[in-house]
């Protein structure tokens, strides 16, 4: 019979062993779609003229780029193309994420659509959103 030592910590040492491969594995893509979409980022602010969205737009060209608005919500969609591939070089791990994107927006009540801009520069789109003007000013009424 062999006699076998007891360590009390090889079943500690096992769950953390567990515990590591399961956060390892939640950073992981199984799907292979989830892998390749693309979702910018979004900053909002207001101003006292306009609701301003600003997306970044790394390596997208302004042609691929669209907003529409329908009813009160602004959609902002294109898509990120892949670079072409570079057989000089041999990549080990690629973080960068294409395809399509779109960002949705329900707009205020009182907004100008008909006067919304858009510029697109160094990678970021800002859409300038104006509020429409509400007349605030007190006015004595006569009666007749």
């Amino acid at each position: 019979m062999l006699v076998k030592r007891y360590e009390p910590f090889n079943d500690i040492r096992k769950s953390f062993d567990l515990v590591n491969a399961i956060m390892n594995s939640m950073g992981e893509q199984t799907n292979e779609q989830e892998m390749v979409d693309f979702r910018p980022k979004v900053n909002t602010r207001e101003t006292e003229e306009n609701y301003h969205i600003e997306v970044e737009l790394p390596g997208v060209k302004k042609e691929n780029v669209d907003i529409q608005v329908d009813g009160n919500v602004l959609t902002i969609s294109g898509e990120r193309n892949i670079r072409d591939e570079v057989k000089d070089e041999d990549y080990h791990k690629v973080e960068s994420r294409y395809g399509l994107f779109s960002r949705s927006f329900t707009l205020p009540e009182k907004v100008d659509v008909s006067n919304i801009e858009a510029k697109f520069k160094d990678g970021i789109l800002e859409v300038a959103i104006p509020k429409l003007k509400v007349d605030t000013s007190s006015k004595k009424i006569e009666i007749k």
